[in-house]
């Protein structure tokens, strides 16, 4: 049947090649191979989704397989001020991705490569206030022309942290650019060699706040976040809303030795 005995082996290599200056700034060359043998649900297992979906395990499935170069710098310019940026490129071989038919099968999509680079800086112009921050972009195509569901191309994070005698204040957000995804709940579909083919639409971009206060008395600490701070209506699935404004407060107590 189709449970037969699987024995994968791969040689992974890694090279990192880092070039410091002054002992600070440094420069980081890095190429690597990787390797993922599919996992039991993608091979086997036929269950419904929390979202609705039907997901069908295909036991035809290869291990995947990449082959990435990347390239960082990174520039400590003091202790309150730090930046890097890094640029990848990734060719995968049997990426293991979700195809939406009825049900959704997990298939080996035979090339996709993937470019892109991130940002990230820290910023503390006094002890008591701080920012961090993140910027990404990724720009992924199938080799073969068809579409690639759920990637944002851009994503960001910015984070301030204040903190006084009191209190500590964190306000942060994250966003991300549009997605696009196959509307599995249309009837406006077709079928082509025995493939549902669905119409492409896309979840807009979004922007969501958190707000998180906390405060330390002796050896307790009382922390109250804030999660989707404004209430934003979205979805990171089709038809699966995401929680709305969300409160949660919790205490803890660290123990201490005597």
């Amino acid at each position: 049947g189709n449970f037969q005995k699987r024995i994968y082996t791969n040689f992974s290599p890694k090279l990192n090649l880092m070039y410091k200056m002054k002992n600070e700034r440094a420069f980081t060359l890095v190429y690597s191979e990787g390797f993922r043998a599919p996992s039991l649900s993608e091979l086997y297992l036929l269950h419904e989704a929390s979202y609705g979906l039907i997901m069908q395990g295909n036991p035809s499935l290869s291990p995947e397989k990449v082959r990435a170069v990347e390239v960082m710098y990174e520039h400590p310019h003091s202790d309150s001020w730090y930046w890097s940026i890094s640029v990848f490129h990734n060719r995968y071989e049997n990426m293991i991705d979700f195809v939406y038919n009825l049900p959704v099968l997990a298939l080996n999509r035979e090339g996709v490569t993937g470019t892109g680079g991130e940002f990230e800086f820290r910023w503390k112009p006094v002890d008591s206030f701080n920012i961090t921050g993140s910027y990404a972009y990724l720009d992924m195509w199938d080799r073969n022309g068809d579409p690639l569901l759920y990637r944002s191309t851009h994503r960001g994070g910015l984070h301030f942290n204040y903190k006084i005698k009191i209190i500590s204040v964190q306000l942060g957000a994250q966003s991300w650019s549009k997605q696009i995804y196959d509307d599995f709940l249309s009837h406006d579909y077709q079928q082509i060699n025995g493939i549902f083919v669905f119409p492409i639409r896309e979840l807009p971009e979004r922007i969501i706040y958190e707000l998180i206060l906390s405060r330390e008395i002796d050896t307790y600490t009382g922390l109250f976040r804030v999660s989707n701070l404004f209430d934003t209506e979205y979805e990171l699935i089709q038809d699966f809303p995401m929680p709305g404004r969300t409160w949660k407060f919790t205490l803890t107590k660290s123990i201490i030795d005597i």
